[in-house]
């Protein structure tokens, strides 16, 4: 008779850092492994408006979840429903901040990029506004799941620059969607199935920027048992590029121990 399958556990660890040229950080994080929500946040706006309206996404959503951690409604698929109610509490914290940015002065045009995942039942629903990305570390190599919402993925999407001239473009940074800029924003949600040893990584743009993929997939296979190591070199490794922007990591393992 063949056992039942042990459920899969999600171990996570996040590292940020302020590098080495910025005064002050305006990424922001979240780690919940009980509610299954991982949050990554990279603000932008004068006046450390950007430090607020990151934290405001990241609390706001995390908020939104912690308030309904038992509902589980009836009479819809549970994925349907989630990836609805998704959208609903990033609309919710876009127009909170957009609202704020709107009201005060020194907050005005205030924004930030967020990437998540979150965790129902078996499945995780990976979503993103701007170029903070994702990646998926599965059978020894590293795939980003995100496309970044910004002019040079656009310029690549087309055709005009490569991906190495996108990587120095003077006009990489400048993005095409952003939470909590305009009244409305839409994310993008794709689901992916769980598989034990697989790791995600969350990162803000001070990392993907600077550190290459290869790079990033070999500190990821050197510490596959250690997110606490390869959280600590990841950001190692973009500082030692310069550290020229805020950079923030969060890793996710699926685990059945």
């Amino acid at each position: 008779m063949l056992g039942r399958q042990k459920p899969l556990k999600m171990k996570a660890v996040g590292k940020t850092h302020v590098g080495r040229v910025r005064g002050n950080n305006e990424d922001f994080f979240c780690i919940d492994e009980e509610l299954g929500l991982f949050l990554v946040a990279d603000g932008m706006g004068g006046h450390a408006s950007g430090e607020v309206a990151s934290r405001m996404a990241v609390e706001i959503l995390h908020k939104a979840y912690s308030s309904t951690r038992d509902r589980d409604p009836l009479g819809e698929e549970p994925l349907e429903m989630e990836e609805r109610r998704l959208h609903e509490n990033i609309q919710l914290a876009n127009r909170a901040i957009h609202e704020l940015s709107l009201k005060e002065q020194h907050y005005r045009g205030m924004g930030t990029t967020l990437a998540g995942i979150l965790r129902k039942r078996d499945s995780l629903l990976c979503f993103h506004v701007g170029d903070s990305r994702i990646y998926r570390l599965h059978e020894g190599s590293l795939l980003q799941l995100t496309e970044d919402h910004s002019v040079v993925a656009q310029q690549v999407k087309m055709g005009v620059i490569s991906q190495e001239q996108a990587r120095t473009s003077r006009i990489r940074n400048v993005i095409t969607r952003a939470i909590g800029v305009q009244w409305d924003v839409e994310a993008d949600i794709s689901f992916q199935d769980m598989q034990e040893g697989d790791i995600y990584m969350l990162c803000s743009d001070g990392l993907s920027d600077f550190v290459p993929l290869e790079t990033l997939e070999r500190v990821l296979l050197d510490h596959t048992r250690d997110l606490e190591g390869a959280a600590f070199q990841l950001v190692e490794e973009a500082l030692g590029m310069g550290g020229q922007d805020n950079v923030t990591v969060v890793l996710v393992r699926l685990d059945t121990e």
